[in-house]
């Protein structure tokens, strides 16, 4: 019983019922790691509304992947945008590049290439030069292959051991 007061917050003397964000987001883990998809989309919920800056943009991302997983692609993208819209360094470029994957699923390559644009700009060093590979990738299919090029010359400076090389070879493809 304590962890469940702690969980949905003790309500104060006086004042709103306000949820502990950290322990909202764990029942949300928690139950999304035991399939109880529609607890942990509330739990998730809750703590997006909290709007605690570092919970909230790590809910809205966990709700993304939750939702992506179970079909809702639509609540999955709408989720996956109020992360990228927290500007938080990490949440929010990771959800970029998922709702890059999501677009392009849809064969929506604009939107797509706008999401990955977003994950490139946050300068994470990890999201952002597979980013950039993932945007060359999209580009590639395009009658004038430069975009590309410079998508995948960015990825290969970035120095990332990985999306580098796959960047590398993917150029030497386009020539």
């Amino acid at each position: 019983m304590k962890a469940f007061r702690r969980a949905w917050g003790a309500a104060p003397a006086v004042g709103p019922f306000a949820p502990d964000p950290a322990a909202v987001f764990s029942l949300g883990t928690r139950l999304a790691e035991q399939g109880a998809v529609e607890g942990a989309r509330s739990a998730f919920q809750q703590a997006i509304d909290g709007a605690d800056p570092e919970y909230a943009p790590a809910a809205a991302f966990r709700l993304g992947l939750l939702l992506g997983q179970n079909g809702d692609i639509e609540g999955a993208k709408e989720a996956y945008r109020q992360a990228v819209n927290s500007g938080h360094p990490e949440h929010s470029p990771v959800a970029a590049r998922n709702l890059g994957h999501l677009y392009k699923r849809q064969g929506r390559f604009r939107q797509a290439c706008g999401a990955y644009q977003i994950a490139i700009d946050s300068g994470h060093p990890d999201i952002a030069p597979w980013a950039m590979v993932y945007l060359g990738n999209l580009l590639s299919s395009y009658a004038n292959p430069e975009p590309a090029r410079i998508s995948y010359r960015m990825a290969v400076d970035s120095g990332h051991p990985e999306a580098a090389r796959q960047a590398a070879r993917r150029l030497a493809a386009l020539t």
